[in-house]
């Protein structure tokens, strides 16, 4: 069981009984419930890399790419920007003050 399985149990509705094998646990569930099922896990999965990114995004948002590389520990700033996405935010804001 994946650890965000553990932090973040499935609503019992949805989740594997202890009786159950895996086909008896698809079979049960309907079309709207599996929906839902794909729906939750979207919402409540992660993985280490997405911290990474998440992190990358903040600092560059907040200190400058350049930051963001040093702490990310690459040697080109080209592979930083797949981390941490343009602010466009910040760019709007910094248009009309620069003209």
């Amino acid at each position: 069981m994946p650890h965000c399985d553990r932090t973040f149990p499935l609503p019992e509705a949805l989740a594997k009984r202890a009786d159950e094998t895996d086909a008896q646990w698809h079979k049960r569930l309907n079309k709207e419930q599996k929906a839902e099922l794909v729906a939750w896990r979207k919402a409540h999965r992660w993985h280490p890399h997405q911290v990474r990114h998440n992190c990358a995004r903040m600092v560059r948002h907040a200190y400058a790419l350049e930051a963001a590389q040093v702490l990310l520990g690459h040697s080109k700033a080209d592979v930083t920007q797949v981390y941490a996405e343009r602010d466009m935010n910040r760019a709007t804001q910094v248009a009309p003050k620069i003209g």
